[in-house]
């Protein structure tokens, strides 16, 4: 399914959220972007459409939707935080993230249930949940 603008839309609806302008505008400007941006750089680019936004808007918007796994949200080297959105929402996965383009892919392996048994058995603790960030050099970039 490609990325668009009615996937996401309908994932908002499933997680009973409103459909705002704002919310549709953040979509819209990740769609158009080929690498994650910052929270500033949604703001400035949403700002021209809807010039009464916030900046702590969009933060709450991101982190709504990074929560209900729309967004990826990445740690760059400088420490900012950058978010794209997912094209599979609706399943588990990670990303890889090129250090040099900042292109974004999803990566649908995840062999986490693996190493949450090994901690239980060794470690006896009890995951919950797990984040993990891959970075290194995309296929243009190497």
């Amino acid at each position: 399914m490609k990325n668009t603008m009615e996937k996401y839309l309908q994932a908002l609806k499933r997680q009973r959220l409103k459909i705002t302008p704002q919310r549709r505008a953040v979509i819209a400007f990740l769609l158009k972007r080929k690498t994650h941006a910052s929270p500033y750089d949604v703001y400035a680019g949403v700002k021209k459409n809807i010039p009464r936004l916030g900046l702590p808007t969009i933060y709450r918007i991101l982190e709504e939707m990074k929560g209900i796994g729309l967004l990826t949200q990445v740690l760059s080297p400088d420490r900012r935080l950058y978010y794209s959105l997912c094209a599979h929402p609706e399943k588990h996965h990670h990303h890889f993230t090129c250090r040099k383009c900042r292109r974004v892919e999803e990566v649908g392996f995840c062999n986490f249930k693996d190493i949450s048994r090994f901690i239980e058995k060794n470690i006896q603790g009890k995951v919950e949940s797990h984040l993990l960030q891959i970075e290194g050099l995309c296929s243009s970039c190497k």
